[in-house]
């Protein structure tokens, strides 16, 4: 034993050491055998616990394959001729067929610097150009390159203008600043074998061509000396132009379309188009089945490795009597219960559709042993006869029908069911609306400034100096307040519109977090005259089934049985509205159920929490014993060497009687 040294009595001649283990592990042995038996036995139904719930996570995430909608309206696309162009499908698909016709590919505007130019005819890197400032605007440019003649630019409004500063007048220095800036524009060196030049390349498309417009260091923004051998716009064009931005063109089933990339993604709800080359191709659409089967399949897998893996714990042979590690675990049987429960029901919500039980598209359970098994063709019958149909067997759907409004989403707390609706308000958007018809010329420092507000964030803008159109101030309005990062950050924007020279400002957002204000800036008074209108977004509002809705934006969420039913209101008019109905299927109610099962606060946590409490008390039962083991083995050891001092002390007596009898003279 750990701290006991085996020792002889040295009155008695006794193995004390051995005497008093044998008294102790005879006392406390049996204790510490029952301690360490159950807890074996714990131990096996917690390490059980923790496979059982490692099942019922597996099954939880096979339910996500048939939670969704998207599997369940899968299409693949072929194209007879890839090198043309290949297509993928995503939601919003549907069959059909296409002839896809290629007669010009999209291509971003790109500009080099022109060494016959003085200064132009670089030998390094790192040769200098110069420094200042460049100011890029995007939208369509009329140039000639034959004659090297710039008509036009029409400048994007989708697209704001965006400055670079150029501290570093080396061509590396100028290459690193524009990339630097992150607006859409690429610069790159290029040696022809001669010089290096500075090449420009912009994004796709005939809208985002560049103009770029110079402030030299050097005084002079026009001439062919330092930083201005970069102007490229209709006053100076030193740059020299070797692509121009064109769209891509294409006709589709005979309509002609424009498209500034070379993915056409618009064209067909549901399906994109890579254009690879100018020529043509058959597209062929169709109903792909596969991946909803596949899904379906491993909902199915998941449920059976969940009931083998029960099935495997409660089992009992009466032949050994060997029990499985949960036999008789109510927790187990719980779950066995619910799930037939909810398999065995029709699901709500869905009095017409086709499919209410597993069994209508060929599952069905087991009487055996509970698993599953599939009629794989009458599956892919009901797969293709009727997809959404299926979906609504697994996943929660809403069905809505009014057309300008979707269904969003539900939560676990909306009750199946279907709901009126009624919208007494339309989402609107902020607006500010000018008193007065803008003043058409920006001179710099006297009316080019604006601070605004837009959504409750403030910026400021400079409008670019000149005269302008009605049209084409409101474009340069846009351009500048969408192109600040503030804006642009937070996912903000507007839209400027003029009606008789009057602008007016539309905040992209809805309801009450859209607001859009002129606050103050040289030009306020000048573009939107001394009282310009402003009012603000609101939220829509109305209500779902018998309870008010919560309104923010254009979505309504339900409150009473249909709390956290959100629905999108993309417009119409006030009033009833229709209904919307919603169902929930098959693994939107386990994985509910399973959530309470395993979830954080759940019941199988609640049982691992009660085995560890278990474990802990045991824990405390061996050390008490261990204790008290000490204490009776420190108690024996000192009695045992008290008893073998006594007798030390007898055997001294008896030898000293000894003695002394032995020198007594003997009688004769």
């Amino acid at each position: 034993m750990v701290g006991i040294t085996s020792s002889t009595g040295l009155g008695s001649g006794l193995d004390i050491t051995g005497i008093v283990d044998q008294i102790v592990s005879a006392e406390t042995s049996p204790g510490l055998n029952r301690i360490n038996r159950k807890e074996t036995r714990i131990q096996a139904r917690l390490s059980a616990i923790g496979t059982f719930k490692g099942a019922l996570s597996g099954f939880q995430s096979a339910l996500s394959g048939v939670k969704g909608k998207l599997d369940f309206n899968a299409y693949r696309a072929t194209s007879s001729n890839d090198t043309v162009a290949t297509v993928t499908t995503a939601k919003g698909a549907a069959g059909g067929n296409y002839v896809l016709d290629v007669t010009q590919l999209s291509a971003a505007h790109a500009l080099t610097t022109d060494p016959p130019l003085a200064n132009a005819g670089f030998t390094s890197e790192n040769d200098i150009v110069g420094t200042g400032t460049l100011t890029f605007k995007f939208g369509t440019t009329v140039y000639d390159s034959a004659t090297d003649s710039y008509t036009s630019f029409t400048q994007n409004p989708d697209k704001g203008t965006q400055t670079v500063t150029i501290t570093d007048g080396s061509l590396t220095g100028i290459r690193d600043a524009i990339n630097d800036a992150n607006m859409g524009v690429s610069a790159s060196i290029i040696y022809d074998g001669t010089n290096y030049r500075l090449a420009i390349n912009s994004t796709h498309g005939a809208a985002s061509s560049m103009e770029i417009s110079v402030s030299d260091d050097d005084g002079n923004d026009t001439d062919a000396a330092g930083l201005s051998l970069l102007t490229f716009n209709a006053t100076a064009n030193h740059m020299n132009q070797t692509a121009a931005g064109q769209d891509a063109q294409v006709t589709l089933n005979g309509i002609a379309i424009s498209n500034p990339t070379n993915t056409l993604a618009n064209a067909v709800s549901g399906l994109s188009f890579d254009l690879k080359s100018i020529g043509s191709t058959t597209v062929s659409v169709q109903a792909d089945i596969a991946p909803a089967q596949s899904a379906i399949s491993g909902f199915v897998r998941g449920y059976n490795d969940l009931i083998e893996t029960m099935n495997d714990m409660t089992s009992y042979d009466p032949k050994t009597g060997r029990a499985g590690p949960l036999q008789g675990e109510i927790s187990l049987l719980t779950v066995r219960s619910q799930l037939s429960q909810i398999l065995s029901a029709p699901i709500e919500g869905r009095a017409d559709s086709p499919y209410r039980i597993l069994a209508d598209i060929g599952i069905r359970l087991e009487s055996s042993d509970g698993t599953m098994s599939i009629d794989q063709t009458r599956l892919e019958e009901a797969l293709r006869d009727n997809p959404e149909a299926v979906a609504e067997l697994f996943g929660a759907q809403g069905t809505t029908t009014d057309a300008q409004i979707e269904y969003d989403s539900s939560t676990a707390a909306t009750l199946v069911g279907s709901y009126d609706i009624n919208v007494t308000q339309i989402a609107s958007q902020g607006t500010i609306v000018g008193s007065a018809a803008a003043n058409l010329t920006i001179t710099a420092g006297s009316n080019d400034t604006l601070t605004t507000l837009i959504d409750g964030v403030a910026g400021s803008v400079s409008l670019t100096p000149g005269t302008y159109t009605a049209d084409t101030l409101a474009v340069e309005l846009q351009t500048q307040i969408n192109g600040l990062g503030a804006y642009a950050d937070a996912g903000i924007g507007v839209t400027v519109s003029q009606s008789g020279g009057v602008l007016t400002l539309t905040s992209n957002r809805y309801g009450s977090v859209s607001a859009v204000d002129i606050t103050g800036g040289n030009g306020r008074t000048g573009l939107f005259g001394g009282s310009p209108v402003v009012t603000a977004g609101q939220d829509v509002a109305g209500s779902i089934g018998s309870a008010t809705a919560t309104g923010s934006g254009q979505y309504l969420t339900g409150d009473g049985g249909a709390t956290g039913l959100k629905l999108k209101v993309i417009g119409g008019s006030t009033g009833a509205r229709g209904s919307v109905t919603l169902s929930r299927g098959f693994a939107e109610r386990i994985d509910a159920m399973l959530t309470g099962l395993i979830g954080t606060d759940g019941t199988i946590e609640d049982i691992s929490k009660g085995i560890d409490k278990q474990l802990d008390r045991l824990a405390d039962d061996r050390d008490r014993l261990i204790r008290r083991r000490g204490s009776l083995r420190a108690r024996l050891q000192k009695q045992f060497i008290a008893l073998d001092g006594l007798v030390g002390q007898l055997r001294a007596t008896s030898n000293n009687l000894a003695s002394q009898l032995a020198s007594i003279p003997k009688i004769r």
